[in-house]
């Protein structure tokens, strides 16, 4: 077990530090067009592309609050979905989930050991971005006029990893339950693009307000009051608990059916063993 967990950690680390590069990128090209386009920026606040997707212009908080601290888990998000539809059924496709069974590990564990090093890349990303937003920011910080610290936009950064490991254990679900690789993360792409979008729809639109709360980044604040408030204990606790649902749920599906290439899971389990 914990051999396993050594090799799926090191087979982690290329895409921690691209995705870190990446985010950082973001964080510094935003952080730093800001002092010199931030007048701009606000005379075009209030266009409606900007109101529909709930980007504020008007501050450098509500700026930067819908530029990265937003974004952070929505780019995020699509390595969630990536890494959660491979660990199981993108192996399985491959092949290589056979040489992984092959060992005196139950199932069970092999979920939970694939679960812990994504919870731990996708940490070591958000942590790692974070910090680095955070170091720009305060580079670029004499020049901006702002009440918001570096480690406020470092903490708010650090708060799209529950929303991002929902996302990531919905898709594992879906890894070991559909019978593809392409078929889940199709789902998951369906659903991470729903909760998106249909949460700011129902922001704009108040008969949708009573099915708000269906959706995952209802419960993710990415406004100006994520650095004066901090983040909500409670919305955290719904992310991690949708997480742990569904980690439960690819745990029961994994371990209730044979390993079969492309077939649904009663087949499998019809499967002789």
């Amino acid at each position: 077990m914990i051999g396993l967990l050594v090799h799926e950690l090191k087979a982690r680390w290329r895409s921690v530090l691209g995705w870190t590069l990446g985010l950082v990128a973001l964080g510094v090209t935003y952080i730093a067009v800001y002092p010199g386009a931030g007048d701009v920026m606000a005379d075009l606040a209030d266009l409606e592309i900007y109101e529909a997707l709930g980007i504020s212009m008007t501050t450098f908080d509500g700026y930067i609050a819908s530029v990265i601290v937003q974004y952070v888990p929505v780019l995020l998000g699509i390595y969630a979905i990536l890494v959660g539809t491979r660990t199981l059924a993108g192996e399985e496709d491959e092949g290589t989930l056979e040489l992984v069974l092959a060992q005196p590990i139950r199932r069970w564990q092999i979920v939970a050991v694939k679960t812990f090093s994504i919870a731990v890349a996708m940490a070591l990303i958000v942590v790692l971005a974070g910090l680095g937003c955070a170091a720009i920011f305060q580079a670029y910080r004499s020049q901006i006029d702002t009440a918001v610290m570096p480690m406020q936009l470092f903490a708010a950064v650090l708060s799209g990893w529950p929303i991002c490991m929902a996302f990531a254990m919905i898709s594992l679900f879906l890894s070991a339950f559909l019978p593809s690789r392409r078929l889940a993360s199709m789902v998951a792409a369906v659903v991470f693009i729903a909760s998106y979008f249909g949460e700011t729809l129902t922001g704009m639109v108040s008969s949708l307000e009573a099915i708000e709360p269906f959706s995952l980044f209802y419960y993710f604040d990415s406004s100006p009051n994520v650095f004066t408030e901090g983040v909500r204990a409670g919305d955290v606790g719904i992310l991690l608990g949708v997480a742990a649902l569904f980690f439960l749920l690819a745990v029961l599906s994994f371990s209730r059916r044979n390993v079969t290439v492309g077939a649904w899971p009663w087949v499998r389990n019809a499967a002789p063993r």
